[in-house]
């Protein structure tokens, strides 16, 4: 899951070039660490400066129920608890394109009987009807709220209030929750 810094075509053009090094260097490392290393040194080499991408690379072993993971200057990774408990896992390096040569430390989780969000600051920064923005706490607590949803509900829940009539996004937005109850992570884009 990743996301952009800026506006208009050099960002469109930064994130197809991540996308397409995702896609291309991901066939031949499988470590998620490795792979955000990878991708950082050629996005380096051209980013122009000010532009970078956060950036969560990962894997899900839905027998274990393991996640392990690499951030890359992206939004903390939230881990909801079935005791309702939430552990927060933070970016551990800066995002891709700021440097080169850098290493981008994997973290290891288990899901245990919980669920991982992933989101964009698109969800934080996001603003409800009265003009505020969502922000972390208020997404903890629609977490809480909508946790007896199945997760494609629950990710709709959590978008809810910045979707109303006359709402403006001014950033896009995107989830995934990696629900210890389904073999597959649910996404939603808007």
């Amino acid at each position: 899951l990743g996301d952009v810094s800026g506006k208009g075509m050099n960002a469109s053009l930064l994130m197809a070039k991540t996308i397409s090094l995702f896609h291309c260097l991901a066939k031949r490392i499988s470590s998620p660490g490795a792979l955000l290393a990878a991708i950082n040194d050629e996005v380096a080499e051209t980013a122009t400066r000010g532009m970078f991408v956060t950036l969560v690379a990962g894997e899900y072993d839905p027998p274990t129920q393991r996640v392990v993971f690499a951030n890359a200057g992206h939004q903390p990774l939230l881990l909801h608890l079935a005791s309702g408990e939430f552990q927060e896992f933070e970016a551990q390096a800066p995002p891709i394109g700021i440097f080169a040569r850098v290493d981008y430390p994997e973290q290891s989780l288990s899901l245990a009987d919980g669920s991982l969000y992933l989101f964009t600051d698109g969800l934080t920064e996001g603003k409800q009807q009265e003009g505020t923005p969502l922000g972390e706490a208020g997404v903890r607590r629609l977490i809480e709220q909508h946790a007896g949803l199945a997760a494609p509900q629950r990710l709709q829940a959590l978008a809810a209030p910045l979707q109303f009539p006359g709402a403006v996004l001014y950033d896009d937005l995107t989830l995934l929750v990696i629900d210890s109850a389904s073999s597959l992570p649910q996404f939603l884009a808007i």
